[in-house]
């Protein structure tokens, strides 16, 4: 079976700083081209598309007020291509607890790939902070001891637009760099109910064959809670057959299953789309939902097949 080169429009960053940073008036400037004054402040999460060149990327805006950043801020940078991280640098009062939650997301950020960092030192246009002096207090010549980190200092303003093109264009050519050739190799596909209820079950490669071992790790992704993100609910077991990566909404809980190595943003995100489009055309039939994934997986005809005897 190929793998899918899968197409990377709509890839997933987050923007995280402190609530007042700036955050949302990025995210606005960056979807619309234009300085929106007043926003409210992100109770959650906001999502907002960036386009540069052939790439979009799909900014996570996640909420900056301290009962989120602990619940939130790992969670979704650990799902990303990258990290704009922002900090008001005209608000010396409240330094020490940027300086503190931005190593919290550093020191705790458990991944084994590569991922970009653009620092983005706000308000460039006020009384802020000097560059040497804001790499100084957060101790920002550190982040050269994290290998794996590709990352960049710059002073911008987001309301005046001061070097946020400057910015992005080294943040996106990074993502790019990241991206630039992954794939994926889907073996099958599972749409259950969250209590294990198997309504769809499509073998791609050799699912049948390893049929036990699948269903095996099904239920330990149904079961063990350790393994839930507790805001996204996506959850992901390997062995030696595979990987299988699962998303619940509702009561529905959609699982993919892969190559051991491949890439579980990937899987997440080819996820999304079935998703999406059983939420849009919930009255189709169950032969045009497989038509419409196996379209989507790039499987040719025949070469995939229906599970019907099961049990978990």
């Amino acid at each position: 079976m190929a793998s899918l080169d899968f197409n990377k429009k709509g890839i997933p960053v987050t923007l995280l700083g402190l609530n007042e940073a700036g955050k949302t008036s990025l995210a606005l400037r960056l979807a619309t081209g234009k300085w929106v004054d007043n926003t409210s402040p992100t109770i959650g999460v906001n999502f907002e598309t960036y386009r540069a060149g052939d790439s979009l990327l799909k900014l996570f805006d996640v909420g900056g007020h301290k009962v989120l950043r602990r619940q939130f801020w790992l969670n979704y940078a650990a799902n990303s291509y990258g990290i704009l991280f922002i900090f008001d640098a005209s608000n010396r009062k409240r330094t020490e607890e940027g300086k503190e939650w931005f190593w919290y997301l550093i020191n705790n950020l458990e991944i084994d790939r590569r991922i970009a960092l653009s620092f983005l030192a706000n308000k460039a246009d006020l009384d802020s902070m000097e560059l040497d002096e804001i790499i100084e207090v957060l101790d920002l010549q550190k982040l050269s001891n994290f290998p794996k980190i590709s990352f960049q200092i710059f002073e911008i303003s987001v309301k005046t637009s001061k070097n946020v093109a400057n910015a992005m264009e080294w943040f996106t050519r990074k993502i790019q760099e990241i991206t630039k050739g992954q794939t994926i190799s889907p073996k099958g596909l599972i749409i259950s109910s969250i209590f294990g209820n198997i309504k769809l079950f499509l073998d791609f490669s050799d699912v049948t064959d390893n049929l036990i071992s699948v269903l095996d790790m099904l239920t330990q992704v149904l079961n063990d809670e350790k393994n839930s993100l507790r805001d996204e609910r996506v959850a992901s077991v390997v062995s030696n057959y595979g990987q299988i990566t699962f998303q619940e909404r509702g009561e529905i809980v959609i699982s993919l299953i892969t190559e051991p190595n491949d890439s579980n943003i990937e899987a997440q995100r080819l996820i999304e789309i079935i998703y999406e489009h059983i939420e849009k055309r919930e009255s189709d039939s169950k032969e045009e939902l497989i038509d419409f994934i196996t379209q989507t997986f790039k499987i040719p005809d025949g070469s995939y097949k229906e599970i019907q005897k099961y049990k978990i």
